[in-house]
């Protein structure tokens, strides 16, 4: 499976000297105000925003989280589209699991400019925006389990340049990214018992050439070529494609990144088989279940779940593990309040 994986992986130690070595790299926190300041500055009344890059384009909602800085350390009702902290309800939806005996692990996407910050803003370099991590630790700190990918990204991108890990055009990351995202979650939250590598098998690398969300319907719809990515398609018994089993012992909930490159372009996706859920079965040998939506990945996802779990007498009895995957915006972009959401009435 390491095809479109890092050439290598770099311990964090290393890896950060090596931005140490970089004039100019991991600065004071200036280098991160100002790079906030700088993505306020490209704010604008439309749901995309077009980088100093040309190439590279980004949700509206991104570049206000990223705006906001190290959000977590400013009052909730100033920077939260909700004026509400969100810890209390991850804080609850881990506990209602933990009662049951299942695991939560909690998987925020960075930001992409957080990955490749000159391409929103000129002038600044990997190492230079508000990390998240101090804020997962204060998740951690509490007993929600994480995984951080924003070093991991970091680390990829010094490593190996390309494959790119986001979408130029599109919100999401790209389909490489999904592959590393999967091998890493396996990696973390490995399962007893599985012996088998089940019907799957991933295919070689190939070229996928799509028009990205954030172009299409805005004002630069035709005017933008298409968008090229490398991808390796998981297939299920020989067909492309994984369909999410509802008795798995896993479940892979959250907003659109569950469900990109696997949903397929008929479902504005992409395409099938190389999203997240694909490559968790290939690495776990058996597919997940699968709850995603194109809402809110912190209330809305939970609500579907909620439905889903209400509609099917004994969904839990099955269920290790909850990979709750959603963009990091959501911290502080999503419009949707945090409400109680138990697992089932």
């Amino acid at each position: 499976m390491d095809a479109l994986l890092p050439m290598r992986s770099l311990p964090v130690p290393v890896f950060f000297s090596i931005l140490l070595a970089i004039p100019g790299a991991l600065p004071a926190q200036d280098r991160a105000i100002r790079f906030a300041e700088a993505a306020a500055a490209k704010v604008r009344p439309a749901p995309s925003v077009r980088g100093d890059d040309p190439e590279w384009f980004f949700p509206v909602k991104e570049v206000k989280h990223l705006a906001t800085g190290r959000f977590w350390e400013k009052p909730w009702e100033e920077i939260a589209a909700t004026q509400t902290d969100p810890l209390p309800g991850i804080m609850e939806f881990h506990g209602l699991l933990k009662e049951r005996g299942i695991r939560l692990l909690l998987v925020p996407v960075p930001a992409k400019a957080s990955v490749y910050p000159e391409t929103l803003a000129a002038g600044f370099q990997a190492g230079e925006v508000a990390a998240l991590a101090p804020f997962l630790q204060r998740l951690a700190g509490v007993g929600v389990e994480v995984l951080d990918l924003e070093p991991l990204f970091l680390q990829s991108r010094v490593a190996r340049p390309d494959p790119l890990l986001y979408c130029r055009q599109d919100a999401h990351f790209s389909p490489a990214a999904a592959e590393i995202i999967a091998a890493q979650i396996a990696k973390q939250a490995p399962l007893a018992g599985v012996t088998s590598p089940g019907p799957f098998s991933i295919a070689q690398p190939a070229v996928l050439t799509f028009t990205g969300d954030l172009i299409t319907g805005s004002e630069w719809a035709g005017a933008v070529a298409p968008e090229t990515l490398p991808l390796r398609q998981v297939s299920q018994g020989g067909v492309v494609g994984v369909a999410p089993d509802p008795a798995s012992p896993v479940l892979l909930l959250g907003d659109s990144h569950t469900l990109v490159f696997h949903e397929g372009a008929e479902a504005g996706m992409h395409c099938a088989g190389a999203g997240v859920l694909d490559h968790l079965a290939a690495a776990y040998g058996f597919a997940p279940d699968l709850v995603g939506v194109r809402g809110s990945g912190l209330v809305q996802a939970r609500k579907q779940l909620f439905y889903k779990a209400a509609a099917a007498p004994g969904y839990w009895d099955s269920k290790k593990l909850v990979i709750w995957l959603f963009s990091a915006r959501e911290f502080t972009q999503s419009t949707d309040k945090p409400v109680a959401i138990p697992l089932k009435r």
